[in-house]
């Protein structure tokens, strides 16, 4: 591998660490705004308060399970990305609130303008994450790779965006059936994260 490439390879991995290191601090604030989070990580809230167990944890067990599935169905997902997305990410959102809330106190507390001002800052920040470690191309999060393995099976009749729409659907419920908090942030990203995304990507991280 000559310097170039070398120099390309490692340049991928930092957008790829960063992006998920940020991805991590983007879901621990949603969590404290208590105005809803995106699908995946209301639905692994809603399980881990049920089983009384660390949020990151569960995370980690659910995304173990959907890797099983993943690396049968479509192995060529999987890369460096996806391990540091499914073992990291839940963390890192665990770490950034224990912290912000001993410098604040009771999150619940906080007057709503500022947990409004936090969620949509989360959301932008959520989207620029994924832009991130996406453009990397060092393996995709095994959540995103369920709507890959639908279209697929289904010869593209279930398009990605359509099954997409259909798993955190499928999140959304089991997270509110468990007591988490579905809100003004779950409709949020999932209407808008992609376009934030694609926007992202093509003015910004591509460049």
């Amino acid at each position: 591998m000559n310097v170039k490439k070398k120099r390309h390879l490692a340049a991928r991995a930092e957008m790829m660490l960063i992006g998920n290191f940020l991805m991590g601090i983007a879901v621990g604030f949603l969590r404290m705004s208590r105005l809803g989070t995106d699908p995946f990580t209301c639905m692994n809230l809603g399980i881990s308060g049920a089983l009384q167990i660390q949020f990151g944890t569960c995370q980690l067990l659910v995304n173990v399970l959907l890797f099983l599935l993943v690396f049968v169905k479509a192995k060529d997902c999987i890369g460096a990305g996806t391990i540091v997305n499914m073992t990291g990410i839940g963390y890192v959102a665990d770490i950034i609130v224990i912290m912000f809330t001993k410098v604040v106190g009771d999150i619940a507390l906080m007057p709503v303008a500022v947990r409004i001002v936090m969620m949509v800052g989360a959301v932008v920040l959520c989207s620029f994450a994924a832009a991130m470690y996406m453009e990397a191309n060092m393996g995709i999060a095994v959540y995103d790779a369920l709507a890959v393995i639908i279209e697929r099976k289904t010869g593209s009749k279930i398009p990605f965006k359509t099954a997409r729409v259909a798993t955190d659907f499928v999140c959304v419920i089991v997270g509110f059936t468990f007591g988490s908090i579905v809100g003004a942030a779950t409709v949020i990203t999932a209407a808008f994260m992609g376009p934030l995304i694609q926007w992202f990507q093509k003015k910004i991280i591509s460049k």
